[in-house]
């Protein structure tokens, strides 16, 4: 009996090491993350291009102002603009002259190449954004630091985004009867929901650069001229229109570091 004991307790033993010694075994870490965002209020700037529409370019200027609830969650709002909002240029018959004020969107060499043909877009497929003023939600499941090039450790977060707001729209006629020149035509206010993804990617506490890719959405709705075997009417379609924004955020106040628990 005696025996048979301890050749139990040497099976316990020798099993209980193997286990402590499984490279299955979980680790539970603490690690510091030393680029908190808790509390942080942050200010970004962008620059914007669309990139999906065959027909349309938009360039545009954004500003964005971030509220970082905690790690994970962030509230934002954004101001996109293509054109000086609140300016339409020259009144003319149907619309407005004044390209300067546009330089944040035109028509393709595409559009041109088509618009006397039969395969020309309808004009709800021409509508655009001038300014779009909205509140985002972000989400950011990712945090990491990874080494670029062997120079130094590169701190970053991933993010996801979706919101609303309200934007303006227009579209560019052709040359008026009076005035001479291509017309742009007000569009309509509409309800315009974003969203996308992004990189958050930190040089410092206070300073990083930020890589976005947001989608656009706005149900257009442009009323038709009556042309020679046409009667005016009105298009309308879903437009979607996706923007790839490059720029930089100045980060204040917030927290120091925190420790960050780990599973594994």
């Amino acid at each position: 009996m005696k025996k048979i004991l301890l050749s139990f307790i040497a099976l316990s033993l020798v099993a209980g090491t193997a286990f402590a010694q499984s490279p299955n075994e979980r680790v539970h870490v603490l690690q510091k993350r030393d680029y908190s965002v808790k509390n942080k209020i942050e200010l970004s700037g962008f620059f914007g291009m669309s990139i999906d529409d065959i027909f349309t370019q938009h360039y545009s200027g954004i500003l964005t102002f971030d509220y970082h609830i905690d790690e994970a969650f962030a509230l934002e709002v954004m101001w996109l603009s293509c054109k000086i909002p609140g300016y339409h240029g020259d009144a003319v018959e149907g619309g407005y002259t004044g390209d300067w004020l546009r330089m944040g969107h035109n028509y393709t060499d595409a559009f041109n190449n088509l618009k006397e043909s039969a395969l020309s877009p309808s004009n709800a497929d021409l509508a655009m954004i001038s300014n779009y003023w909205g509140l985002n939600v972000q989400f950011s499941p990712i945090y990491g630091k990874f080494s670029l090039f062997n120079w130094g450790l590169v701190h970053a977060d991933f993010y996801i985004t979706a919101g609303g707001g309200v934007a303006t729209t227009e579209y560019k006629k052709p040359a008026g009867t009076t005035s001479g020149k291509a017309i742009w035509a007000d569009t309509g206010t509409y309800f315009m929901a974003n969203f996308g993804f992004g990189f958050r990617v930190f040089l410092s506490r206070w300073f990083a650069i930020r890589l976005d890719v947001r989608d656009f959405t706005f149900a257009a709705r442009v009323e038709t001229d009556a042309g020679a075997s046409a009667t005016a009417g009105t298009d309308t379609k879903i437009r979607n229109t996706m923007f790839v924004m490059l720029g930089i955020s100045f980060l204040f106040g917030g927290e120091e570091p925190v420790e960050i628990w780990s599973p594994y």
